[in-house]
């Protein structure tokens, strides 16, 4: 059956190869989100194994953010001139390499080599991949969009929150290597798949495409874009999430298992937890974006969040720690999907994908510092505190998304 057949049973565009390219993004996304949060689980094992310190724990993350920034500019300021395909799958298949790498890495120096080469993997796919939403889908559905691609990070924290325990609680020593053998595995067959079945643009997708979609022309370099302040102001509250991310990512399961006593099924059961609710949390912010804005969903979102950091903060009881899971669960892929929907609203489509690596120089750099900084926090004052870092970004989140305006009635959009 043509998927154009399906149009009666699924939205108009979900009924054409729009629908492939979505399934495509969700599972490049699941990629980079096992890159993003199976850290916060295995860190503390890791730290056992290898002998290694919190500072260097987050200095193991912080070089690959560090690496994803430059990665990810790179791939979308390219990706436009050059296309999208092949960096998304080659990207995909390097991070899952390096997976492996590190699952088998003897020495701190390894794991270091292995994660700076995860950073750079994942930033080459995901930004190309984001860029691909603003050709193959029109600006009313894009935060519907993304929001269902950014699903894809989230079951990769409900795939961590169910699987890391176990294999951590079978085999203290070795659980943590297991776990990335696994998950490198997997993004291994998404990069091939990739590979074999995205498309740079609607009209390459033959007879499934929809005809009616100009072509983006190739060739432009994307100046205009880096002159552009709503893209700036994107990239501000993209470094603020990034700051929140990095402090829930690479501190969550230390905190509560280690500091607070909480057993590390417990750990994995709230980690679980905030991953189903994420899962719907980025269909939600982006369809309330569609709906009221993208400043106003930016704003809400990160009120919400900050609330549940001052809960593990302030708070340090079990009932603050269900609260504040759920607070963050619904608001932690918010900025990520309201970040990848806005790239391409306020630029021409073809030119999402550099609007987006410029918002992901911001969430980088916010990633990039966060663990060193948190990692600095834990060791020398409380691990608390750094829930309060978590909190006071927030709030700056907050208060930048008043200056984010709607996009103009003229859209580039292609479709």
């Amino acid at each position: 059956m043509r998927l154009g057949n399906l149009a009666s049973v699924f939205p108009e565009w979900l009924a054409n190869y729009a629908g492939i390219i979505l399934l495509i993004g969700i599972f490049v996304n699941l990629a980079a989100g096992f890159v993003q949060s199976t850290h916060s689980l295995t860190i503390p094992s890791m730290r056992d194994d290898l002998g290694i310190s919190y500072t260097k724990a987050g200095l193991l993350i912080t070089v690959a953010g560090a690496i994803r920034i430059g990665a990810a500019f790179t791939a979308g300021t390219l990706a436009p001139r050059y296309g999208s395909r092949y960096m998304i799958g080659a990207g995909t298949i390097v991070t899952g390499l390096s997976m492996l790498l590190l699952g088998a890495a003897p020495s701190y120096s390894v794991a270091l080599v292995a994660t700076a080469i995860m950073g750079l993997g994942s930033g080459v796919s995901l930004t190309p991949m984001i860029g691909l939403v603003a050709p193959w889908f029109a600006l009313g559905n894009r935060g519907t969009v993304a929001g269902l691609s950014a699903a894809g990070g989230s079951i990769a924290i409900v795939v961590a929150g169910l699987v890391i325990p176990p294999l951590v609680s079978n085999s203290p020593e070795a659980g943590w290597r297991h776990t990335w053998y696994i998950f490198g595995g997997l993004v291994l067959a998404i990069g091939f798949a990739a590979v074999v079945f995205l498309r740079d643009r609607p009209v390459e997708a033959s007879h499934w495409g929809n005809q009616s979609q100009r072509r983006a022309p190739r060739g432009a370099w994307p100046i205009g874009v880096y002159k552009n302040p709503l893209v700036w102001m994107l990239a501000y509250l993209g470094f603020c999430s990034g700051v929140a991310s990095g402090v829930f990512n690479t501190f969550f399961g230390s905190y509560l298992s280690e500091d607070q006593g909480v057993s590390l099924g417990a750990t994995g059961q709230l980690f679980l937890l905030v991953g189903v609710l994420s899962i719907a949390c980025g269909i939600l912010w982006g369809n309330i974006s569609d709906r009221l804005g993208r400043g106003q969903a930016f704003g809400l979102s990160f009120l919400i969040q900050g609330i549940g950091f001052a809960l593990f903060w302030l708070s340090p009881a079990m009932a603050a720690f269900i609260l504040g899971s759920i607070l963050i669960g619904l608001t932690m892929r918010a900025a990520f999907t309201l970040c990848a929907a806005a790239s391409g609203d306020y630029v021409q489509a073809q030119f999402a994908s550099t609007a987006f690596a410029l918002v992901s120089v911001g969430a980088g750099l916010g990633s990039t510092l966060s663990p060193i900084m948190s990692g600095a926090i834990a060791d020398n004052f409380d691990i608390s505190l750094v829930f309060a870092l978590g909190f006071g970004v927030s709030m700056f989140g907050v208060a930048g998304a008043f200056f984010l305006r709607r996009p103009g009635d003229a859209s580039h959009s292609v479709s």
